[in-house]
């Protein structure tokens, strides 16, 4: 049978509790009981004196008589409840308190007691002294001299029976303060526990559901403590996953969107050229098309293959102090020709030469050459790029801006996704999969630098970050 943990916790902890409130209460009762019989043994010594030093000794010294002895031993057998015998010196009974103990009269204690009475100590043992007595009695036993000359001694005995039912209204109060306190605490561990399997319990249902693939179930748990932190945590994963799953539906749109166009150009090319349709002195011409367009997909298809193993982190920085300023070189005379093409103006500004910076040049160079690409591409004939660099404390900001577009926020937020073509109206036959500003995005994050995009007065600009060194 499946346990809940509500069930476990509540039974283990009951448990527990039962286990250490009976503990204390048999501690406590045996410290009472032990107090109660110290305690009864102290007034039991302390008047067995008393009478060794007033009622006996008078006896002897003729301050009183035999029949005022036992009247007064009467009294105190009352007063004490407890039986008092006297002793001579050869260990025999002469007096009693009780008359129901005359019985025992001219009887001998035994040797062990009278030696301990002979030796000046005092008796303190529990038990029926030698089967004298009808039930477990504290018996107490106190010498008594006469000119420094051992005349016998007094015995006292109380029932412990008799004791423990003198007190026995305590034990009550304290077995029954022990109940109340269990009942208590076991009501407090009853919502102690059922507040924390409660949210736990919903957590496992939210988390059945979100496994049936309803990822918008979110919780609301205030419990203050460390299950709001999971539930928390788990909004924050069920969040994660709906993104995710989003992220992939679009990738998908996107991916059978992007790929549609070029794979039915080139499915009606080769269709084309093989039903004749297609003139033969044309052939090269389309296959040439053929051939770009799939250069294109395999293009596009390591992208996504890089995007997606910077995304788990499967690549490795391999970082360097170089030169920066011969890097932003070296990538802008690779895009000589389309600058020349489009009559582009080229500005450049660095803050001093040269710049050391420490990260991985690789990087820097597919950042570099996505950025120029795009500020290229993008930028109308006759119109201006420039780059500049700039010191921030320990870091270089390096900004590419392109002039004769504006874009709005809503456009500058999308430029980082994934398949986002800020163009609409680039042709078919351009190439780019709008992968390379995610990528650079990507890069920037794994290389622990930012990116940020701005865009006002017929311009844009994109500025990222480097380490200096």
């Amino acid at each position: 049978m499946r346990q809940t943990i509500f069930k476990r916790l509540f039974f283990t902890y009951g448990i527990t509790l039962i286990l250490g409130f009976g503990i204390l209460a048999i501690l406590l009762l045996q410290l009472f009981n032990q107090y109660f019989i110290e305690t009864k043994k102290e007034l039991l010594m302390e008047q067995g004196k008393k009478i060794g030093e007033e009622l006996v000794l008078g006896l002897y010294t003729g301050r009183i008589n035999q029949s005022r002895l036992y009247d007064d031993l009467q009294v105190l057998d009352t007063f004490l409840d407890a039986r008092i015998w006297l002793v001579d010196n050869q260990g025999i009974i002469f007096g009693v308190s009780a008359s129901g103990d005359e019985k025992h009269l001219r009887e001998r204690i035994s040797d062990k007691n009278l030696l301990t009475l002979y030796q000046g100590k005092m008796i303190d043992e529990k038990g029926t002294l030698g089967g004298k007595l009808e039930e477990q009695s504290l018996t107490v036993g106190y010498p008594y001299y006469f000119n420094n000359v051992f005349r016998g001694g007094i015995l006292i005995h109380a029932s412990l029976p008799e004791v423990q039912r003198t007190f026995a209204d305590i034990y009550k109060i304290t077995i029954w303060a022990m109940l109340f306190s269990g009942l208590i605490a076991y009501g407090i561990l009853y919502f102690q526990v059922k507040k924390i399997s409660r949210p736990l319990k919903e957590i496992s249902a939210a988390a059945k559901v979100i496994a049936g693939g309803e990822l918008h179930k979110r919780l609301e748990i205030n419990t203050h403590d460390e299950i709001e932190d999971l539930a928390n945590s788990f909004n924050d994963m069920a969040e994660s996953l709906e993104k995710i799953e989003e992220n992939r539906r679009n990738l998908v749109a996107d991916i059978s969107h992007d790929l549609r166009s070029p794979m039915t150009l080139i499915q009606g090319f080769i269709q084309g050229i093989l039903d004749g349709t297609i003139p033969r002195d044309q052939h090269e011409h389309y296959l040439h098309i053929v051939l770009a367009e799939s250069k294109r997909l395999i293009k596009m298809t390591n992208n996504l293959l890089e995007l997606n193993q910077m995304q788990q982190g499967k690549v490795e920085l391999k970082n360097q102090v170089f030169e920066l300023n011969e890097a932003i070189r070296r990538n802008l005379i690779s895009f000589e020709t389309p600058i020349r093409e489009k009559n582009l103006e080229v500005g450049l500004s660095f803050y001093q030469e040269p710049v050391k910076v420490f990260t991985d040049p690789s990087f820097l160079d597919r950042i570099l050459t996505n950025l120029l690409d795009n500020a290229v591409k993008f930028t109308s004939p006759g119109n201006k790029i420039s780059i500049k660099t700039s010191e921030h404390k320990q870091q270089v900001w390096v900004e590419i801006m392109n002039t004769g577009v504006t874009m709005n926020q809503q456009e500058l937020r999308k430029i980082w996704d994934r398949f986002h073509k800020g163009d609409a109206s680039r042709g078919e036959f351009k190439s780019g999969f709008g992968l390379g500003l995610t990528i650079v995005k990507e890069m920037i994050g794994h290389m622990g630098e930012k990116i940020w995009a701005e865009s006002d007065d017929n311009q844009v600009k994109i500025t990222f970050t480097l380490t200096k060194v």
